[in-house]
Parts: C-alpha cells; structure tokens; sequence
C-alpha cells in the first residue's frame, strides 16, 4: 500500500517544463502566429472596419412598423356629427437611406373607425411613396457620401497599417533575436578572458610560493578573476531581461526555459552586406517597396473629404418632401342609414377609382449669429492640421530613413573593419605582453591593463555589428518588400 501511495504522489507532480530553443526563424514563424501583440493590432484594424460597416448599415433599408388605437366616450358637439368611439390605426413601410442625400420611404397605412351606433370598421387604405431630397447642404452626398468614402478609405488605411504594423512586430521580434546572440557573444569573449584570468592567478599564487611574486600580485589577478565574473553576471543578468522581454511577447515561452539555437554569423553578416549594397544601388526612394506612399495618398483623400464636410457645418440646409399617395375607402350601406366596411373593400375602391395625390413641402433652415462659423473655422484647423502632421511625418520618415542608411551602415561598416583591425593588433600585443610579464619584464598591470583593451575592442565589435543589424531592420520596417534574403519575407 504504501508503494502505491508513493506512485500516486510521484504521478501528481507537475511535469518539468520543456526548454525553448529559440532560432530566428521560429521567432518570426510565432510572431506571425496569435499572440497578444498581434491580437492588439488586428483589433485596431477591426475597429475602422466596425466604424465603416455600421456607416454602411446606415444606408440600408429599413422597416418599419406602427399601431394606434383610441377608444373614447365623447359626445358630438353637432348632432348629426359622428363621434367614431373606436379608432385602429397599421402602418407598415421600408424606408431606404442613400449616401446622396435622398431617403426613400414607401408605406401603406390602414384606418378602421367605428361608432357605437351606425359605423363599423369603416376603412381607409393609403399606399404612399416618398422621396425626400437633400437640396443644399448634402446635396449629391456632399456630406453623407463623404462620410461613406472616408470611412471606407480609413478601413483601408488601417488595413495597410496593420500589415506594416504586423511586419514591423516581426522586424522587432528579429531584432530582440539578434540582441540575445550579440549578448551571447560577448559573454563567450568575457569567459575566454575570465578562464585566462583564473589561469593568471593560479600562475600567480605558484610564483608567490615561489618567493617569485608577492601578495600584491596574487591579490591583483584574484581581483582580476572577480570582476571578470562580476562582468559575466551581469551580461547574464542582461540576457534574462532580454528573455523577459521574449515571455512578454510570447507567453507561451513562460512554461520553459529559453535556449539560443544555433546560428551563422558569417552568414548573416555576408547577407546584410549583401542587403546593403543593394540598397545603395538605389537611385531614389524605392517607393514601390513600401505602403506608406499609399497611406498618405488615402490621408490626403480623407482630408480633402473632411474639409468639405467641415465647410458645410454653418450651412442652410434646404429639404424638399414629395409624397404621392393612393387612397382607397370601404364604407357600404344596405338600409342608407347604418354602414360598415373591411379591409378588402378599400382595396377594391384603390383599383376602381382614381383616388392618387401629390404633395410637395419644402423646408428651410438657416442657421444665424457667429457660434457656428467659428466652430467652423476650428474644426477646419484641427482637420488640416492633423491630417498635415501625419502625412508630413509620414513622408519624412519614408524619405530619411533611406537615406540615412546608406549613409549610417557605411560609416558602420567602416567602424567594424576598424575595430577588428585593433583588436587583432592588441590581439598581438596581449601575446608579446604574457612573454614579458613571464620574463618578469613588465609588472602585471600592464598585461592587465592591454587585456581589457582586447576585451573591450572585442565587445565593441559586436556591439557595432548588432548596431548595422538593427540599422538594416529598421530599414526593412518602412520598405517592408524590399527584395534582399535578409529580409526574410
């Protein structure tokens, strides 16, 4: 029994959670799967998308329906007029709103009025047309079709910034990729020199045993060994943000612990100086690999829009109502003193008789005094001003971003080629400085003091490198589809 219970505590222990082992590809394959950032940018797409089609459903049909009904006691004022005690009143129609200004309605009403006494269920049928007409201030749709269009040009707009939006996740998912393994590099380099420290203070403390050294010395190269160790611990430190970083946007990769896979930096420094290059053999903007030209093209349009409905807002607004009706009316008697009536009569009578009517109305309204028009003037300014500040900074950026990095990566490059060749002259001076130090000839703060020269040139190399990386990737997020394999698409 006892083992039993033992199997049954062993089986209810939580499973140890699987390692990630994180490559460059598999991040850009999660960042386009679901996660919460990406969710975030399709529901700010979603939202123009909602505000377009409930505009949409705005000029729909519409139905429509109403009843009616009085009972009353009154008594006539004139003897010989009826006082109807029961009154029921249907109306069913569709109404039907246009993005030009027109709304058309279409109805048919039926009145059944009955008295106490000599009338019962007299009917009254009305078939009914209208059109309403927008004679001024959305005439044509000035101000509705506008608000269509833009509409429908802000859902595209947000749809074009949501694919930008969802490639630059990837570009900084690559990015965060690409600090991880300069952060693994220059933890590689400080161990190298961290094991050679260790090394040195072993040497050390045999020379002191030696009575070739003394305590200083052994106390400088154990020093040496901890601030070494100190520098790696806070590179790992480093590293776990950047891991924190990663759980943020994957939380899946909470369940885990995350792991650097394998990569090629050969290869990848051969391909965005590839990238490079190719991006320096542009003459001009390369505009056709990037969708903000077509943002600020739809910017314009919805401004250009929104400027006329914003000068319509302190204007007469004139209305024409044409209404043509057909009106069909059962009331039979037998005796000439009682009647009655039903519905198919009224029916009837709309076919036999020509009982059609036209009415016309026309209604004016005009707005006076100065509020209007200097709302109006402010809305015109915010309008202009907000729209200008988008697109001009949107321009800009297109604009500077290509040519700041063929200027940038250049000079980078420069400073790479510049760096690995001071590192491989101390790389030669460390070497001849051990000779010396071994011979006794230099005092152990000198060899110390070229190793950390070493140590931060090499560190300084890939931090440069990770610079140009990053210089390209922000590159590809304005010119998402420029064609270079760098950029992965």
């Amino acid at each position: 029994m006892r083992y039993i219970y033992a199997l049954i505590s062993i089986l209810s222990l939580p499973l140890f959670a699987a390692d990630f082992v994180i490559t460059e590809s598999a991040l850009t394959k999660m960042a386009g799967n679901s996660n919460p950032s990406l969710s975030e940018i399709e529901a700010t797409f979603l939202s123009s998308k909602v505000q377009a089609e409930t505009l949409k459903d705005k000029f729909g049909y519409e139905l429509y329906t109403g009843f009616n009904h009085k009972d009353t006691k009154e008594k006539p004022s004139i003897s010989f007029q009826p006082v109807f005690t029961s009154v029921n009143q249907y109306r069913l129609g569709v109404k039907k709103y246009t993005k030009y200004g027109v709304i058309l309605d279409v109805n048919r009403s039926v009145d059944l009025r009955s008295t106490d006494d000599t009338y019962r269920d007299l009917t009254t049928t009305s078939d009914e047309i209208g059109v309403q007409i927008d004679l001024w201030r959305d005439f044509m749709g000035r101000i509705s079709k506008a608000q269509f269009d833009n509409a429908q040009d802000l859902k595209d707009k947000d749809e074009l910034q949501s694919e930008l939006s969802k490639n630059a996740l990837k570009v900084n998912v690559r990015k965060l990729y690409w600090a991880i393994v300069a952060n693994q590099e220059k933890i590689r380099i400080t161990k190298n020199l961290f094991t050679a420290s260790k090394k040195q203070a072993a040497d050390a403390r045999k020379r002191k045993a030696n009575s070739i050294s003394d305590k200083a010395e052994v106390a400088k190269f154990e020093s040496l060994v901890h601030q070494r160790k100190g520098s790696i611990l806070l590179l790992e430190y480093e590293r776990e943000m950047l891991h924190k970083n990663l759980r943020d946007l994957f939380p899946d990769l909470s369940k885990g612990d995350i792991k650097l896979g394998s990569y090629n930096l050969n290869n990848t420094v051969f391909e965005v100086l590839a990238c490079t290059a190719k991006i320096d053999q542009q003459k001009g903007v390369p505009y056709e690999h990037t969708k903000y030209d077509e943002i600020s093209s739809l910017l314009r349009s919805i401004q250009k829009r929104q400027n006329g409905v914003d000068n319509t807002y302190d204007d007469i607004d004139l209305k024409l109502d044409l209404k043509l009706r057909r009106v069909g009316v059962s009331s039979e008697t037998t005796d000439g003193t009682n009647y009655f009536g039903d519905y198919a009569g009224s029916i009837d009578d709309m076919s036999d008789n020509d009982r059609e009517g036209l009415t016309a109305g026309v209604v004016l309204t005009i707005p006076f005094g100065e509020d209007k028009k200097g709302t109006t003037a402010v809305k015109e300014a915010l309008t202009e001003k907000q729209f200008d500040a988008q697109i001009v900074k949107m321009n800009s950026n297109v604009q500077s971003t290509h040519l700041q990095v063929q200027r940038s990566v250049k000079i980078l490059t420069q400073v790479i080629q510049e760096q690995k060749a001071n590192s491989q002259q101390l790389t030669i001076r460390v070497k001849e400085m051990k000779k010396k130090y071994n011979q006794a000839r230099i005092p152990e703060y000198a060899l110390i003091q070229d190793q950390d020269s070493l140590l931060q040139s090499d560190l300084a190399v890939v931090d440069t490198q990770l610079r140009v990386v990053n210089t390209i990737l922000d590159y590809l997020t304005v010119f998402n589809t420029f064609p270079c394999s760098f950029n992965r698409i």
